[in-house]
């Protein structure tokens, strides 16, 4: 016998409020996606900016207080694959006319960017570690820049003797009549980096995570 259409509605079954979804929860996890994808890049140019203008404002007791290797370290939070180690090297390309390892000495240059990508390598190494280990190597990172660099220094700059002591010189008190002997550029870039890698690394583990999932979209709520 033919159903009849007053039948087929009260027989049908009821509506649930899960047979209802809203396109809401998939512009949400569009837009912590977006978030989460540039925030790490908002967070290091505002650092690399709290830096600059911390040093500036006490450039006698605060040198060199840049966190440039720390920056190459923690390349592979910053982005994964190629765009970890291009996104540091486009920072430093900008700001590399304003003071942050500015030379005009083509082996001085080399030599600086020899250390980072050495640096880069570390931190990749040590991503997964845990933040002890990183901020360890983030340390180490700072020393192994500042021999790097000062070796460069020694070999291209005439007022070291080029044997042991003028090496030393270069490493520890810097070229005679500085104002400032070298470790306190490696002591001030030290704290620097320890620093930026600490507050970058704790705000990767606190940046808000997805968990909508655009083939299973949430329930509506009555």
């Amino acid at each position: 016998m033919e159903t009849t259409g007053f039948n087929r509605f009260r027989n049908k079954k009821p509506f649930t409020s899960t047979d209802f979804t809203l396109a809401a929860p998939v512009k949400i996890h569009n837009s912590l996606a977006v978030m989460k994808r540039y925030l790490p890049l908002v967070l290091v140019v505002g650092l690399l900016v709290a830096f600059r203008v911390l040093g500036s404002a006490f450039p006698e007791t605060l040198p060199n207080f840049q966190p440039l290797a720390a920056m190459f370290f923690c390349g592979t939070l910053l982005a994964p694959g190629w765009r970890g180690l291009a996104i540091p090297l486009g920072i430093w390309a900008v700001t590399f006319p304003f003071g942050m390892g500015h030379t005009a000495n083509p082996l001085d240059f080399a030599t600086t960017s020899l250390a980072l990508l050495a640096i880069f390598f570390i931190g990749k190494t040590l991503t997964q570690r845990g933040l002890p280990a990183l901020l360890l190597g983030s340390a180490l990172s700072a020393v192994l820049f500042h021999l790097i660099t000062c070796c460069g220094a020694w070999i291209t700059d005439p007022l070291y003797t080029k044997n042991l002591e003028g090496l030393v010189q270069s490493v520890w008190s810097g070229p005679a009549g500085s104002p400032l002997p070298s470790w306190v550029f490696l002591r001030n870039m030290t704290a620097a980096n320890v620093l930026f890698t600490g507050i970058f690394a704790i705000a990767q583990l606190r940046l808000p995570n997805p968990s909508f999932s655009l083939s299973r979209p949430l329930p509506a709520k009555f």
